[in-house]
């Protein structure tokens, strides 16, 4: 990315980005400057459940639907908005991705590589550090929808909205519950 286009992204990402919270703002120029800027149109596919992965993205406009294919069915995970991030696990780890990602509309995001991020040392200690809180949060999040799922609080287990012939089963063995 140019200098004038960090400087006019530098603020926004700063100010709303949880993951740049308490990293420099000279370590966030840095790691910006080795960043890349994405112009995703909608339904275009940013990456598939299962391929390698060695960047994540930082949305700065639009939105993107992080979601798994299990069989012929499209399981929805996350909407992830501006100031959101998707993708960080292809830095903590060597594994394929775990979803796929799609452009939900015309967005933007900004495309920082592993690479990029472990040559800034003192940033990547922060920012790992800020990927570990937020995925703390969400495996809180998904400890309470389990709960709901396995005790029949959920609306998806209610029995209103089951038909009276179908039983409910809350065997957490028959579903899995996956939420950002």
């Amino acid at each position: 990315m140019s200098i004038k286009e960090v400087d006019s992204l530098l603020l926004r990402l700063v100010g709303g980005v949880e993951l740049f919270k308490n990293i420099e703002l000279n370590d966030v120029i840095s790691l910006l400057q080795q960043a890349s800027r994405i112009n995703f149109e909608a339904d275009d596919m940013v990456f598939e459940e299962g391929a390698e992965g060695h960047s994540m993205y930082i949305v700065t406009k639009g939105a993107f639907e992080v979601f798994r294919q299990t069989g012929s069915n499209r399981v929805h995970i996350a909407q992830v908005t501006p100031g959101e991030h998707f993708g960080e696990i292809a830095l903590l780890s060597n594994r394929p991705r775990s979803a796929s990602v799609r452009a939900s509309e015309s967005s933007i995001a900004i495309r920082l590589s592993k690479r990029a991020v472990l040559a800034e040392q003192k940033a990547a200690v922060q920012l790992f550090r800020n990927m570990a809180q937020l995925m703390a949060k969400r495996l809180i999040s998904i400890d309470e929808e389990v709960i709901l799922h396995r005790t029949g609080q959920h609306p998806a287990l209610s029995p209103s909205l089951q038909k009276e012939e179908e039983p409910i089963t809350t065997n957490a063995s028959n579903y899995s519950v996956v939420r950002r």
